[in-house]
């Protein structure tokens, strides 16, 4: 069967890129900084260049409700501790009201000055359109370097501490979460309403949403089946081909909730590929996911609305997730059905690491025991009913003579 991709006209975008045309370059002279208040500062310190002169500075742009952006703090703060008794100043710069800011630091601390840039001016000025967003600035007050924010290293600032230059790789389209501004249309407002469909220029696949906005890269039909449903793939049936290669998603409706952005993303995929699925109920070997340790340090209530999911050799990632979502996950690992019972509600940042040589060896005894002594959970084979979503092509409604 020949497959054709519908075009999908709700409102064609660009990828969300991490810098505009406008914004500066690596060795340019920085935008003058001009927070609207500096928090974690020692008193009466202003954030300009008499401030930072001397030092290597890292400038973050992120948000609480940005999962990417929380997921790269533990890493920013590793850093910050190394050189806490260097000339490195560490700003983490972002739109968000100070009672928003105050309140997430109180549960997820960040070892750098908090810029509040509450008229957005310095997000303009730096030219950012999706975060996280990081830009290093040299001891005489360059940038040297535009990143993503885990792409920095302790060897890049010590090169700068030195006197050295460094290379730091752009942030790519498929990293970080639309800011709400199109880099391509100056002093335009963010689209009240925007679904993309498009193949893919790259293979490695990542999402992230929030904010009833949600960006999908490099995905499969396939996989992005299991986000749109909620489910894994053990929990999904089709009896239609699917489109190969790999697509980008974007959906956005920034006044929405994430339960309405998974229901735009399915009518997406009905327009783009023909694709609807429905439920039904069949009894299967599962295994059930119960709680050994309530208070197991993996488990970090999260303090983001925000979410991220990452799953890879030997280690599953994610920020702002139920157990529901670490049981799924699990399930894409094990390829059976895993149902949560550990009565657990709230939502956590978690940060799962095992053995395994391979994606065709995997480590099912070895996954059990990561589980156990890092999350305090386990798992037990059983059989129940589970809910399945079958998938099917729409049915086309034949055409009648025309009279």
């Amino acid at each position: 069967m020949k497959k054709t991709l519908l075009p999908l006209l709700f409102l064609l975008s660009l990828s969300a890129l991490a810098a505009s045309q406008d914004g500066p370059k690596v060795g340019d002279k920085p935008p003058l900084l001009q927070a609207t208040a500096l928090l974690q500062a020692p008193p009466g310190t202003k954030l300009d260049a008499r401030s930072l002169r001397g030092k290597v500075v890292v400038l973050e742009f992120w948000a609480t409700w940005c999962g990417p952006c929380v997921a790269a703090i533990p890493h920013m703060n590793e850093l910050a501790e190394k050189f806490k008794d260097k000339p490195v100043q560490f700003v983490a710069i972002t739109e968000e009201d100070e009672a928003t800011i105050k309140s997430f630091l109180s549960k997820r601390p960040i070892k750098a000055w908090v810029a509040l840039d509450a008229d957005k001016a310095m997000n303009r000025a730096y030219g950012v359109v999706a975060i996280p967003h990081t830009v290093v600035l040299d001891k005489n007050g360059k940038i040297a370097g535009i990143t993503y924010p885990t792409l920095l290293t302790e060897r890049h600032i010590d090169d700068l501490l030195a006197g050295k230059k460094i290379s730091l790789r752009e942030p790519s389209s498929g990293e970080g979460i639309t800011a709400g501004k199109d880099p391509d249309e100056k002093n335009q407002a963010p689209p009240l309403f925007e679904v993309l469909v498009r193949p893919s220029a790259g293979t490695n696949s990542e999402a992230a949403w929030g904010g009833g906005k949600l960006t999908a890269r490099g995905y499969t039909v396939w996989n992005i089946l299991q986000l749109a449903f909620d489910q894994s793939s053990s929990r999904i049936l089709t009896n239609a081909p699917l489109p190969e290669g790999n697509y980008d998603f974007i959906v956005a409706q920034p006044k929405g909730t994430d339960e309405k952005t998974m229901a735009f993303l399915r009518q997406a995929l009905e327009s783009a590929f023909g694709l609807t699925g429905r439920k039904e109920t069949n009894e299967v070997e599962v295994l059930l996911l119960k709680v050994t340790e309530p208070n197991a340090k993996g488990l970090v209530v999260s303090a983001t609305p925000g979410g991220s999911f990452r799953t890879g050799l030997g280690t599953i990632e994610a920020i702002n997730t139920s157990v529901g979502g670490i049981a799924r996950a699990l399930e894409g690992q094990l390829q059976k059905p895993v149902i949560d019972e550990t009565g657990l509600t709230n939502h956590y940042d978690v940060s799962l690491k095992w053995e395994q040589e391979s994606f065709d060896k995997p480590n099912p005894d070895g996954l059990a025991k990561a589980l156990r002594e890092q999350l305090g959970l386990n798992l037990i084979p059983a059989r129940r009913p589970v809910e399945m979503v079958l998938v099917e092509q729409v049915k086309q409604e034949p055409k009648g003579d025309n009279k």
